[in-house]
């Protein structure tokens, strides 16, 4: 993974603020080196306008060693597709977005665009920004969206489906096997993942009722807890509810407590390991915690960095301390603060190369995981193994160059 300076850093925000966010860190850095001299006379031709004034003030700062509390930001890209490739091994999907090296900067949008023109015979009416909505609403389930862009019935919606088979096959065909395995008599679904947040998805249903007013029928409609023959709301949910855990495990690994680290530390050092096979039925706070978080890890192999404040003398008996240990190396070198907007990071420009680095190992361990088997158990009520069709491919996330970008 390339590495930067926090002016570097700044640099490379302000060029991404103007309207380069999808070149190469290389090109950003360029772009800034020809326009330096320039830079305020071209705020109004910006894309974000305001953020590229922020962003130059700061430079401004940084430039007469001035502190201006400035934090870049850096977006996952095409998240939904991140998630889907990272839990299956699918490379064509993780190179699509950046997940795995291919030398440049992807667009996975571009990218599945400029394929399908290709196989109509290059033009369409269907601009990339519309084949956007389409490509990222679809990875949530969505088919009417497809619809609504490419056409109901069309070669053009045929190609599409097409494409994104080829683009990225095991992605595709996990964001379909959740509508298929859609249980028509379920009332809801509840899966618990790796950091111990509860999911509980309700099944809801428009229902309607007419209501009679100065002697005139009105339909009025409300949601109602009921059984649906199919539904779209799996993949949308468990896509939503791991971006939701890399958020709060890259908030909480960003922003330790290194004070909370050395009493882990110390725990860890008076504690003797339990025997194997031994169970301790204390009901504290913390031994819960600890028995779910350590209960999941077990199951899944993702350890929730959450463990760390349930750990005393008493819970780091019955867990493995080389795996703690682990966890607290792979956490930065110093903490710092970072604030998140869904899948958009953003901290202070000399901590930004730790900040993807936490990203890039957020998705390497859920590569690594068995994750997706657990999530799929909890969803059908019994047990399912699903392999990867690239089994190795986790590897390589750690070393992303655009994962966030």
């Amino acid at each position: 993974m390339q590495l930067f300076t926090a002016p570097e850093y700044l640099k490379m925000d302000i060029a991404g603020r103007y309207g380069l966010d999808k070149s190469t860190w290389q090109e950003r850095l360029d772009w800034f080196a020809a326009h330096e001299s320039d830079l305020h006379s071209m705020i109004e031709t910006a894309d974000e306008p305001a953020m590229y004034f922020a962003a130059v003030t700061a430079w401004e700062d940084c430039v007469a060693k001035r502190p201006s509390g400035y934090g870049v930001s850096l977006d996952a890209t095409c998240s939904a597709l991140q998630l889907l490739s990272v839990l299956t091994g699918d490379r064509l999907g993780a190179e699509l977005c950046n997940v795995v090296n291919t030398g440049k900067r992807m667009d996975a949008y571009t990218e599945i665009f400029q394929r399908m023109l290709g196989e109509v015979g290059g033009s369409s009416n269907v601009t990339r920004d519309m084949a956007k909505d389409a490509i990222l609403f679809s990875l949530y389930g969505s088919t009417a969206e497809p619809k609504k862009v490419f056409g109901d019935g069309t070669k053009l919606l045929d190609t599409y489906y097409n494409v994104m088979r080829a683009s990225a096959p095991a992605a595709w065909e996990l964001n379909e096997t959740y509508i298929s395995i859609w249980n028509p008599e379920a009332y809801e679904y509840n899966i618990t993942l790796p950091d111990n947040f509860h999911m509980h998805l309700k099944v809801m249903s428009d229902v309607k009722d007419t209501v009679v007013f100065m002697n005139d029928n009105y339909d009025v409609f409300k949601k109602k807890n009921t059984k649906k023959k199919d539904g779209r709301m799996l993949g949308a949910n468990c896509n939503h509810g791991i971006d939701g855990m890399i958020v709060r495990e890259m908030t909480a690994r960003c922003g330790y407590d290194p004070i909370l680290i050395t009493a882990v530390r110390l725990a860890l050092h008076m504690a003797a390991p339990a025997e194997v096979g031994e169970e301790h039925l204390a009901l504290e706070d913390e031994t819960i915690q600890s028995n779910a978080l350590w209960s999941h890890y077990m199951e899944t192999g993702f350890l929730s960095v959450r463990i760390l404040e349930c750990i005393n003398t008493y819970t780091a008996s019955f867990i493995d301390h080389d795996v703690i240990l682990e966890l607290i190396r792979s956490l930065p070198p110093k903490p710092f603060q970072l604030m998140t907007v869904f899948d958009c990071f953003r901290c202070l420009p000399a901590y930004a190369n730790d900040m993807r680095k936490q990203y890039n190992l957020q998705l390497h361990l859920i590569g690594k995981s068995t994750i997706l088997s657990s999530i799929l158990s909890q969803i059908l009520g019994h047990k399912v193994d699903i392999g990867k069709l690239d089994d190795t491919m986790y590897i390589d996330v750690l070393n992303a160059n655009y994962a966030l970008s």
